[in-house]
């Protein structure tokens, strides 16, 4: 698998909303997007907030531009995190790619085979502080269903 198709991501659109709603029981927004961070497809469930669509997006578009998952951005971002030395960090990244960073927890890279990166997967609109249910865990459902 070289690249992403409709088909996969509407699959994996499926089975992250199915668990969004069986699971989380929450409405929230996903989109997937390809290895140059175009949207091939996204999906608000019914209920969604309004902005939920939009960091979905930049959620995806952030863990292709980083081949990263956002989870790890925003621990980068931490400011507990910052080193001995001015730098040492990431808060500089907040407000940059012409703001469409989003180093909130909920995005996935996707690699194929040979772990060469094809897209991206993105959700928002889980609450956090729920323990396992979480933006990330509703992506997660959905790269789940592509290897199926």
């Amino acid at each position: 698998m070289n690249q992403l198709t409709l088909e996969q991501a509407l699959k994996m659109l499926e089975a992250a909303e199915r668990w969004a709603r069986d699971i989380a029981e929450v409405p929230c927004s996903i989109a997937v997007v390809d290895k140059a961070g175009a949207i091939i497809a996204v999906h608000r469930m019914d209920g969604a907030a309004m902005a939920t669509t939009d960091i979905a997006i930049e959620k995806a578009w952030t863990a292709v531009a980083f081949k990263m998952p956002t989870l790890m951005g925003s621990r980068w971002l931490d400011p507990r995190n910052i080193g001995k030395l001015l730098g040492d960090h990431a808060m500089g990244m907040i407000g940059r790619g012409k703001g469409r960073l989003c180093f909130i927890p909920g995005g996935i890279p996707i690699t194929n085979e040979d772990n060469e990166l094809i897209g991206a997967i993105g959700c928002s609109g889980v609450p956090s502080g729920v323990g396992d249910i979480s933006d990330t865990s509703v992506s997660q459902a959905g790269v789940t269903a592509l290897y199926e």
